[in-house]
Formats: structure tokens, sequence, C-alpha cells
């Protein structure tokens, strides 16, 4: 028997920046599982015009009145502050999906986990490439071998942003916890580690110089012994790829649009199969679907107390990656910078 209007998870939307307006209030309008309940945000004119726009029956500035009043919300918040207003509510027994990434440090991402644990609550981490088509095809041909034995990889992901941002949080240290490589690179660190699994050595460089970065390399070598390199960048426009090479069969996939072409070449063949993957009987993911599969599971998981498709441990394992980046730094030297001048000595 199908769920019924009543049915539907009360939620609240905290924070109604970019993400929230372009993705999470369509998505919630698309899903026939949850409805938005309360518009969180200190700018209330702006989530009152929100409200409007997408039917939502409240505003409120924070988050004190929410337990009682909905099921669960989304923290789309600066990430500084992902950490503490998740944790307040999930202690207070409200489940959680937070966006990406999940927290600024690997210790906010455990005191997050260690709230839903001791409450019940739901906690899910905002990763919804996971939820594409060719991300899920991806994982299947790795675990299935149909490459045969993985010999290295290589993953080139840049885009110049044209993002309509509310705010500047992301161009600072302390609201954002980094650069590309916290912004950008979480989504394809958490589709490498989901891949190929846990990472044992690596090599980090960026153009941080004080600051945040805005492009970066690193060598990875993955616990399997597989090698690899990364390339982020928010000044250029790259490949979007990540291609696989085994002892089989080499697979190139985009990483960045929802619905990628995916290439597989054969070892010693001449003819490569490529295409886009689809569901049975589907057609190609759109971005927004990705955020309506993401609810739907989050739903799901909460009404079936199972662990969500993307669980805390997981929004855990890209942010140790990251931290584990950070304090290796080393400078990137790109083609393009300014060597400093040449100091003159006194004779």
């Amino acid at each position: 028997m199908p769920e019924s209007q009543e049915s539907k998870l009360r939620l609240a939307v905290v924070g109604c920046g970019a993400i929230s307006t372009l993705y999470h209030l369509p998505a919630i309008a698309l899903s026939d599982r949850v409805e938005a309940a309360v518009l969180v945000d200190v700018d209330t004119e702006r989530a009152g015009k929100l409200a409007e726009r997408f039917g939502v029956p409240e505003v409120a500035k924070d988050t004190g009145s929410l337990p009682g009043r909905v099921d669960a919300a989304i923290v789309a918040l600066p990430n500084n502050l992902h950490a503490p207003v998740s944790i307040d509510l999930l202690q207070r027994g409200v489940h959680v999906l937070v966006e990406k990434p999940m927290a600024i440090s690997v210790r906010e991402c455990e005191a997050m986990i260690a709230a839903a644990e001791g409450s019940g609550a739901t906690l899910a981490v905002g990763h919804e490439f996971r939820f594409f088509d060719s991300s899920l095809l991806v994982r299947d041909l790795l675990r299935e071998g149909i490459l045969g034995t993985i010999r290295r990889f290589e993953l080139h992901q840049g885009v110049i942003s044209h993002w309509p941002f509310a705010t500047d949080f992301l161009l600072k240290k302390e609201t954002a916890g980094g650069g590309v490589l916290a912004d950008f690179g979480v989504h394809v660190l958490d589709l490498l580690l989901w891949w190929l699994g846990d990472w044992a050595e690596v090599e980090y460089w960026d153009d941080a110089m004080g600051g945040i970065e805005s492009d970066c390399e690193m060598r990875l070598t993955m616990r399997s012994d597989i090698p690899g390199t990364v390339e982020i960048s928010r000044t250029r426009n790259l490949a979007n790829t990540c291609v696989f090479e085994g002892s089989r069969a080499t697979l190139e996939a985009g990483i960045w649009d929802p619905d990628p072409e995916i290439r597989l070449l054969i070892a010693d063949r001449e003819v490569t199969l490529s295409g886009r993957a689809r569901r049975a009987g589907g057609s190609g993911l759109e971005f927004t679907q990705s955020f309506v599969r993401q609810l739907d599971d989050f739903a799901a998981a909460i009404r079936e107390k199972r662990e969500p498709f993307v669980p805390g441990s997981e929004g855990r394992r890209s942010l140790a990656l990251i931290e584990a980046c950070y304090a290796r730094r080393q400078p990137l030297v790109l083609p393009w910078s300014i060597p400093p001048a040449p100091v003159e000595r006194a004779s």
C-alpha cells in the first residue's frame, strides 16, 4: 500500500542558501516520502520568500523550537556550523541529513556520530554523487573484477564555478575549513574511497600559501596497493573523469555530470564500448533527481531503522583523508606561477 500524504516525514531545512534553493527544496517537492515543514535561516526575509515559493508553512530564525515540530532536518549551513547544529538536533532526537563536507575536522565528525548513537537518531551525509547511476555502475564493475587487477587510477576534476553563492563563507578558512579540496574534492574523494577502499599513503600539494587552496594535486596509494593521482581545481575546467587501468580492461567514467559517458576498452582490442548508465527502463539522470534519491533513502532509513546509504562513518572517512592531506601540505608550483624575485646581496 503506498504511503499516504499524512505519512510523509516532516522536514526542517536549516540554511536557505544556494544548495537549498536549487536542489534540496525542489527535491523535497518531488519526493513522495518527505515534506518541508519549516525553513530556518537567520535571514528570515530570505527564508520567507523561499517558503512562499515552495509552499512551506513556517519560517524560523533558529533551530531551538524544531524538536517536536519536525521529524528530521537537512543541515545546509556554512561548513563550520555543520557539527554544532547537527549535534544539538541529534541529541534532541531529530534525524539529520547534513550537507558535505560532514564537518571541518575528524573530531567533529566523531562527535556527530556519537550524538546520533546516543539518541538513536539517524545521521546521513550529503554525498549525492553516490546516487548517480554511473557511480553505481563503476562500483559494480570494480567489485565484480571486470577490469582484472587494477594497476593504477587517474582522476581529474576541475570546474570554473558559476555557483550563485548566498554568502562568502567558502572563501574563509574559518568557515569553510579548507579550499577546493574540502569543497569539490570531498565529493570525488568520497567516490574513490567507496570504489577502492581505504587509503594507505598520500602525498599532497596545493597553492594555499597560508590561505585556502584553489588548485591541488595528490598521489594516493590505497590499502589494496593500487596507486593513483588526483588533480582538483576551481580555476580550470578539467576532464572531470576518473580512469582505472586494469589488467583486462581500462574504464573511464565521468565524475561531475550526473549522466556522464562511460568508456570501457578491453585490453588488446580495437573496439571501445561507450555509453551511459541507465537503470532498467530509466532515462538520463538529472542532478535534482540524485537529491530525491538521497532524500528517499534518508526517509527509508529512518522508517526502517537501518543505516542510510551514506552514514556518518563514511562522511568521516573522506574528512580523515582531507585532514591527512592538509597535514602533509607541500607548495604546488603551477606553470603560470611567478617565481619569487632574486634577492640581491651586498658585495
